[in-house]
């Protein structure tokens, strides 16, 4: 899944149903964040969800954001006690089969 354009927090209700349907969907998820920017706060949230429902269904979920947004993407993580695989491309994405 390729985010492109501003997510904001106006658009969180549609991520928020986007990512449900795909993990519900696929076994494996890559949220693609290269090509969007991210601005407000609860989008941050909507990922840490989306990835707790794969992990209950034993699915991979991971997010690849270019290193400029990665180190900014970390703290709120684990701030929050939450985990994300995060990979700098899609290249670098670990096999998400389970």
């Amino acid at each position: 899944m390729a985010i492109t354009g501003v997510l904001d927090d106006s658009r969180v209700t549609a991520l928020r149903t986007w990512l449900n349907e795909a993990v519900a969907a696929h076994r494996a998820v890559a949220v693609d964040l290269s090509g969007g920017r991210l601005t407000g706060t609860r989008w941050m949230a909507v990922l840490l969800e989306a990835e707790r429902r794969a992990r209950a269904c034993r699915h991979a979920f991971a997010v690849v954001s270019p290193k400029a947004e990665a180190a900014r993407l970390c703290l709120p993580v684990l701030a929050r006690g939450g985990r994300l695989v995060l990979c700098q491309s899609l290249a670098e994405l670990p096999p998400l089969s389970r």
